[in-house]
Parts: structure tokens; C-alpha cells; sequence
């Protein structure tokens, strides 16, 4: 305080001085710098001036500050101590307390999915071996009041008491083929390796010729010849290809078809590139044929 007495003093002033009163001092002084020729002594007052002027100033503008803080937290009563310290706290820490919360629901989050993934990996060690997995890409939808996709397996699996598991998939792809609905259904192929494939007529002619399906032309002359009828076997022709060659089985007309809980104009069966499975598929599609209407 003994400083901001000697600023006041400095300037000429008393230490009730208004605002307005230091202006003019000050201005007066720089005024006066300005018509002195200059010299050591004029410019150490100078200077002695400006110091009280800006410690004058600076105090004046932290009172109003502090003044304007204690109105804010006037509502608080007796708690406004408390409520300024916080507010302070929060003011200087603010990054930090942020990026805490961050972490903490980061972690939070990671131990949830780590969890998640833990458990439902347990879940998969205790399903029986699977037997085929499928990936329906379309028009195609189940009833999901009806336990959906859920609901679909069972019945494939009733179809083939013989087996125990079969996973399933479906990609949506309307029969108009919009580019966002193929554009999701090529990132499902380049990611998925599904033992088989169940497709529509529109998505048969949108991949079977870019090699996306496996060629089925000589399964259509020997495992599958007694039971395929030519109407069924689909042909198209990839760039390897000499002549139009079978890519894909159409199965709409089979009986085990119309049971399955799926809506659907078509169902034809291509074959993917996962060679596990392989009697499996051959099987499904044969048994689907030997029930052909």
C-alpha cells in the first residue's frame, strides 16, 4: 500500500482520487514531457510518472474486478467464499479437469467394451462348432417382432437336423440398387468371409461378373448335376472367363425356401472363397435343389 501511496503522490494526487482525476494528471505530465527538449532528469520523471500511473490504474481495475466477483456471488451468502475459491478453481483448472473427465469416461468406456468383448467371447467358446455361416445381401428382411434373424437360423437349422450352429448375416440392398446401400454392401464383402452367400437377382447381376463369387461350373456338371435344372443355373462372365460360366444356383423355387420366416422375391445361392465349409455349402445347396417345385 505504501507504493500505491508514493504513485498517488507522484502524480500529485490524494489516495481518494477518481479515475478521471488520474487521467488528467497523467495526461497533463505527458504533456509536459512533450514540451520539455528532453534530458536525463525530464525523462526519469517521465518514466517515475508512468510507473504510478499504470500501478494506479492496475489497482483500480483489480478492485472492480474483485468488486464485480463479489456481487456475483453475493447469492450465495454465507457460502460465497466457498463458491468464489470454486469458481476459481475451475477458472485455472478448467483444462485439466476436463481432460480428467475425458480420461476417466475413456477408461470408463474401454473397461465396459473390454468387458463386453471378454464376455462375448466366452459366449462364442461355448456355442457348438459352426456349421455355416451366411451372408444374405438384397432385398431382403426378417420380422424382428418375431426374434428376426434369430428366428431364420432356427429354421435353417430344422431344415438340417444334422447340424448345430449356423450364423447368419443380412446386408440390405433395395431393388433399385442405390449406390449408398452397394457402397455399405462392398464393405461388408471386403471385410466378411461367409461360407455362402444368399442374394437377389439384382445383386446376382451387380457382382457375379467381378469375380466376387466362386465359379461353379463344375459343380453344376458333377455333385449337382442330378438335381439342378438348367433354369437354376445362373451364368455370368468374368474377365478370365471364355464363355458364360455358372456363378450362382437360383433356389426361389424351392419348397424349403417358402419355409424359411424371410422376405424375399428371390434366393440364390453363391459360393464364397472360405474353403472350411465346403461340403457344407454343397450340401445346402443340393438339399434346397432336391425340393425344387
Amino acid at each position: 500500500m505504501d507504493e500505491l501511496k508514493k504513485a498517488y503522490e507522484q502524480l500529485g494526487l490524494s489516495e481518494n482520487a477518481s479515475r478521471e482525476e488520474v487521467e488528467q494528471a497523467f495526461d497533463m505530465v505527458l504533456r509536459k514531457s512533450r514540451s520539455r527538449k528532453g534530458g536525463n532528469e525530464a525523462n526519469s520523471e517521465y518514466e517515475r510518472s508512468l510507473r504510478a500511473y499504470k500501478l494506479i490504474t492496475e489497482h483500480e481495475d483489480q478492485r472492480k474486478i474483485e468488486q464485480m466477483s463479489r456481487d456475483r456471488f453475493a447469492k450465495w451468502g454465507k457460502f460465497a467464499g466457498t463458491a468464489e475459491k470454486i469458481d476459481d478453481f475451475f477458472r485455472v483448472y478448467r483444462t485439466h479437469v476436463i481432460v480428467g473427465i475425458i480420461a476417466v469416461v475413456v477408461l470408463i468406456f474401454g473397461i465396459n467394451a473390454f468387458a463386453d468383448y471378454r464376455a462375448e467371447q466366452k459366449r462364442i467358446a461355448a456355442l457348438p462348432p459352426l456349421d455355416l455361416s451366411i451372408l444374405l445381401i438384397g432385398n431382403f428382411a426378417v420380422d424382428e417382432a418375431n426374434n428376426g434373424e434369430e428366428a431364420l437360423e432356427q429354421a435353417i437349422l430344422k431344415q438340417f437336423p444334422e447340424w448345430n450352429r449356423v450364423d447368419l448375416q443380412i446386408t440390405y440392398v433395395p431393388e433399385q440398387g442405390e449406390m449408398v446401400y452397394r457402397q455399405k454392401a462392398m464393405a461388408v464383402i471386403a471385410t466378411e468371409k461367409p461360407d455362402l452367400y444368399v442374394i437377389d437377382k439384382p445383386t446376382f447381376d451387380w457382382i457375379s461378373g467381378g469375380g466376387g463369387f466362386k465359379n461353379l461350373q463344375a459343380e453344376s456338371e458333377g455333385v449337382l448335376s442330378p438335381v439342378l435344372p438348367d433354369h437354376a443355373a445362373l451364368r455370368a462372365q468374368a474377365e478370365e472367363d471364355p464363355e458364360l460360366q455358372v456363378y450362382a444356383i437360383d433356389l426361389t423355387s424351392s419348397e424349403l425356401a417358402d419355409q424359411l420366416p424371410l422376405f424375399k422375391k428371390e434366393m440364390i445361392a453363391a459360393v464364397g472363397w472360405n474353403e472350411e465349409r465346403y461340403d457344407n455349402v454343397i450340401l445346402f445347396i443340393k438339399r434346397y435343389l432336391e425340393h425344387m417345385k
